[in-house]
């Protein structure tokens, strides 16, 4: 059975695993250029909350909606319209003239990445029912690819002075143009039924578990993507272009870590993998904070990366062997872009309170969260994943 796998066209692979690649590009654009965003407007850390709270409200709404939308029309159209309004709605956030409309701007952008978060992750569970473990980690993997192109983008783009509107330009030309070779390629019969979640599944007390272990992770990453370069700027006295580097790091390190965690999960086990995980994520995110050296908090950064990247893939995984039928990756995968979308605006909050500095220790008690819930997972090692 584990072999059916094979039977899965390499094209509609590559379909599903480009639009996580234009996601995580497009969020990784946002992300390393946020630093315009708040001098252009001249928002201070409360100001940016609301920005993301609007953001990741809008988006929270549009996932919900898009679970019946999938349901009338398919995941295979909804990808395919979200994936290429994302690009377009950061077009649009870079062009506001005003704060209102930069607020309209970020809501449209926030709606997009929900709304492609929830279709694009149905086309990924469709192709995971022949083959779950590798399908999973493959699209995990190029979203972090994309972010990590995303960020090498910007940071070309700011040391030239170029303003970022001509980046979001080129990655909506772009994305047009490779969606007309691939697209076609998608699932045409998506099982509706995977999004809308049955009660019956919600009665799983150890897949609700799951899913807050999901809704923390992924909002550690959210707040990251988010908060790291404002971070830079604003403790450690660097350049714009300069502070991009903390992300990058992360980004770059995180795909280390993917690439090599099936490999080391298989040797050592789940639990094993959780807890290093989670003790990496708290101690990286921490060193980065604590460490008064810029070559420190980079260490920390790129320590936080290998520590969060497995983590969601595991989950991911558990959560599909306990519910079958894809119903509970649908499940740990809406909480866990839900913490993505909510996490900034619960950074900026606390932010505004204590600072950022101290706000940013939340990501470090989270590591170690998830370092003591590593029992829930067996302690058996996996046999490798065979070609």
């Amino acid at each position: 059975m584990s072999n059916a796998r094979i039977f899965v066209p390499q094209t509609r692979v590559m379909a599903v695993a480009f639009q996580f690649f234009i996601n995580g590009v497009v969020y990784g654009t946002w992300a390393t250029n946020i630093l315009h965003i708040r001098r252009s407007f001249g928002l201070s850390e409360f100001g940016l909350s609301i920005v993301f709270l609007t953001m990741g409200a809008a988006a929270v709404l549009i996932m919900s909606l898009t679970g019946y939308l999938v349901q009338i029309f398919g995941s295979r159209r909804i990808s395919i319209l979200s994936c290429l309004f994302f690009p377009a709605a950061l077009c649009f956030v870079f062009v506001a003239p005003n704060h209102i409309a930069l607020l309209v701007g970020v809501g449209l952008f926030g709606a997009a990445n929900g709304s492609m978060d929830v279709s694009m992750n149905d086309q990924g569970t469709n192709l995971g029912k022949r083959g779950s473990d590798p399908v999973i980690s493959l699209l995990h993997g190029f979203s972090s690819i994309g972010a990590l192109a995303g960020s090498l983008l910007s940071y070309w783009w700011i040391g030239r002075g170029y303003h970022p509107l001509v980046q979001a330009i080129a990655l909506l030309v772009g994305t047009l143009m490779l969606s007309w070779r691939l697209f076609p390629h998608l699932d045409l019969d998506a099982d509706r039924s995977r999004i809308s979640l049955q009660l019956g599944a919600l009665g799983n007390g150890r897949l609700i578990l799951l899913g807050f272990l999901s809704f923390l992770t992924m909002m550690s990453d959210g707040a990251i993507a988010d908060w790291s370069t404002i971070y830079l700027e604003d403790y450690w006295p660097t350049s714009p272009q300069t502070a991009v580097l903390g992300y990058l790091a992360f980004a770059v390190f995180m795909i280390v870590g993917r690439i090599s965690g099936d490999r080391i999960g298989s040797v050592i086990g789940d639990r094993a993998m959780i807890a290093i995980s989670g003790g990496l994520m708290s101690a990286g995110m921490t060193i980065a904070l604590s460490i008064p050296f810029f070559a420190a908090a980079l260490a920390g950064f790129s320590l936080l990366g290998i520590g969060m990247a497995n983590l969601v893939p595991i989950i991911f995984r558990n959560a599909s062997e306990m519910v079958p039928d894809g119903l509970g990756i649908a499940f740990v995968s809406v909480c866990g872009y839900s913490g993505f979308l909510v996490g900034p605006p619960i950074i900026g909050g606390a932010a505004g309170a204590v600072g950022l500095n101290k706000a940013l220790l939340i990501v470090s008690a989270v590591g170690a969260t998830l370092a003591f819930a590593s029992v829930l997972f067996q302690g058996r090692k996996r046999p490798p994943a065979s070609g």
